[in-house]
């Protein structure tokens, strides 16, 4: 399967998220808080849905887990569904009865997993005792994989590491792919690099070995823009969580300033993001105006002046989506709650952020439109003055 259409599995990976928490909640549990812990010996009947800064599953979950984390997710216990986890880093050293499906700076996986594994992430550690029962589709770009794979190993990589044993075949595009110990291979061993791999000698391949031509540039450029865009998505997503773990009141006091008048938000918003550009077009305007001479003084004021305005602009786009994308998760029936509507906005901006064409306009819209609540919210508490004795 080409890398291309597997780059757009990413968007599935979000989409899927977002469809499951907009599921019925039948027979299903929903947690959130800083915490979300099942101690050992403990078990979660039916499906759980967490968001929280931690999510620890030591005992058992009796169905599927949909977890959203600031920090972590760990799984040392039991899932016997499958699991999607969206979090900076996954962990899992116990049993996942079915799929994993994680998005994370670092997934990190020594227990089982039952089918198939789908991984987008900055490195991707398959430990010596883990086992995956199907498919191993990893995009990243560091891959340590030294345990079973039971079925196929595909994806792209930057660095590959391997050792173990695949029961199916290897398909990979990958930058370097380095055999570190002994490799068994039931099927064929194919992957597409510029440069030929290392330690083909340790690999026992029960097929043919295929050095494939690397991708045009191009298509590699496009598959590796849509992890990176991903992978903001989900940085964002959890610095979103955190702010409205913070500051719960003044999110939501902000969320409803956006409610209440969105165009007005968003002029708020737009005229601060914007100020940077305000400030260099009036720099260049004056600097037109006034003799050359007048020039270095001139960038002396200015230039730092624009400099700082980027740097707070470019600080408060970690957070200023936040009353937006609080909103944005609101419109669906389901009621999540703060956290839950502040994750499932963030999912649904994400998903729109990764359509061509259109998805630029999607930063446009809520970055200046939730700063803007932000700066209505405080206007809010601000008392009005007392009359004076005059009046």
């Amino acid at each position: 399967m080409p890398f291309l259409s597997r780059a757009l599995f990413l968007a599935v990976l979000v989409t899927t998220s977002l469809l499951a928490l907009s599921a019925p909640a039948t027979a299903a549990e929903t947690a959130s808080s800083e915490l979300v812990i099942i101690r050992e010996g403990d078990v979660s009947e039916g499906d759980l849905y967490a968001t929280a800064v931690r999510v620890i599953i030591e005992g058992t979950v009796d169905g599927d887990l949909i977890a959203f984390a600031a920090e972590e997710v760990i799984i040392s216990g039991t899932v016997t569904g499958s699991v999607l986890a969206v979090a900076p880093t996954v962990t899992v050293s116990g049993d996942v009865g079915a799929a994993l499906r994680a998005s994370a700076n670092r997934v990190e996986v020594s227990g089982s997993v039952g089918t198939d594994l789908v991984a987008a992430a900055v490195r991707v550690d398959l430990g010596p005792e883990s086992q995956i029962g199907g498919d191993a589709l990893v995009w990243t770009f560091t891959l340590t994989a030294s345990g079973t794979i039971g079925a196929n190993l595909e994806g792209s990589q930057r660095v590959t590491q391997v050792q173990g044993t695949v029961e199916g075949d290897v398909d990979i595009s990958v930058g370097q792919l380095a055999i570190t110990g002994p490799f068994v291979v039931n099927g064929d061993l194919g992957y597409r690099s510029e440069v030929e791999a290392r330690g083909l000698e340790q690999a026992e391949v029960g097929g043919v070995v295929v050095h494939k031509t690397p991708l045009p540039p191009n298509i590699r450029v496009r598959a590796l823009g849509m992890l990176a865009r991903f992978l903001v998505v989900l940085g964002l997503t959890a610095a979103a969580v955190l702010v409205a773990w913070g500051w719960p009141e003044r999110t939501r006091s902000a969320g409803d300033s956006v409610r209440e008048s969105k165009l007005k938000a968003f002029g708020y918003g737009a005229l601060f993001m914007f100020s940077p550009i305000v400030i260099a077009l009036v720099a260049a305007l004056v600097a037109l105006l006034t003799p050359g001479v007048a020039g270095l003084p001139l960038l002396v004021i200015f230039g730092p002046l624009i400099i700082a305005t980027g740097g707070i602009v470019l600080v408060t786009a970690l957070f200023a989506g936040v009353p937006a994308v609080l909103v944005l998760g609101e419109v669906l029936p389901r009621k999540f709650g703060l956290f839950g509507s502040v994750l499932v906005g963030s999912v649904m901006a994400g998903v729109l952020w990764l359509v061509p064409l259109v998805g630029w306009l999607i930063p446009l819209i809520v970055l200046p439109t939730g700063l803007g609540g932000w700066i209505l919210s405080f206007r809010r508490d601000t008392p009005d003055p007392e009359p004076s004795l005059t009046d």
